[in-house]
């Protein structure tokens, strides 16, 4: 009894002209596609990704240092230790140094002069002219010198006040301005270092990152 009914009110070609239309809209509906085919970004995904745009990173490690022309990031983690990051603005290029101690004469050992603050500053000058052609235009920013051991009532162990004030003593000699620092308390930090722009970024360990 439906049958005929359905058949009757509802003729086959009517169905068949109909399916193939709402199939369609379906498919092709410019609200549709763009639900599918358009990537969903926040807001703040959006400025983080512009304000960091991906760039090869350099690891310079304990008591090393490196310098680069290239577009990359030098990066390194200091407690007590110091990041020396030194920057040629006119030939865009620059060097980072990661000391532990501060003086030299500590050791009767020379070869490894980034392990100093006395002996990194001269050879990180040195080797950012070489490869900026001799330019004389050098900058400084600083980080480290921490105190790991705070609940120690002696001063004895306090090398990082030491090595700030030793890396500063140096780059007065060598006659580079200290543009920014980020030392002392008592927790380390990563530090990244852009050598085109100069810019230096410190995450300390709370995960909070500044500019310097």
């Amino acid at each position: 009894m439906w049958t005929p009914l359905c058949r009757l009110l509802f003729p086959m070609s009517t169905l068949g002209a109909n399916i193939p239309k709402l199939k369609e809209n379906r498919e092709y509906s410019p609200k549709t596609a763009d639900t599918h085919l358009t990537p969903q970004f926040s807001s703040s995904m959006a400025i983080h990704n512009h304000a960091s745009p991906s760039i090869e990173e350099v690891r310079v490690d304990m008591a090393e240092m490196r310098v680069e022309s290239r577009a990359v990031a030098l990066v390194t983690n200091v407690g007590s230790c110091v990041a020396i990051c030194i920057h040629d603005p006119v030939n865009r290029c620059g060097g980072l140094a990661h000391i532990m101690l501060p003086s030299s004469t500590l050791t009767r050992n020379k070869s490894l002069p980034s392990k100093y603050a006395d002996t990194a500053v001269p050879a990180l000058t040195e080797a950012i002219r070489q490869v900026g052609r001799n330019s004389v235009c050098l900058t400084a920013k600083i980080a480290g010198g921490a105190n790991m051991f705070p609940h120690l009532k002696t001063g004895a162990l306090n090398i990082g006040v030491k090595n700030v004030e030793a890396v500063k003593e140096a780059l007065a000699t060598k006659g580079i301005k200290l543009l920014a620092e980020d030392v002392m308390g008592t927790c380390g930090r990563k530090v990244t270092f852009n050598v085109v722009d100069g810019s230096m970024f410190v995450r300390n360990g709370n995960g909070e990152v500044k500019k310097i």
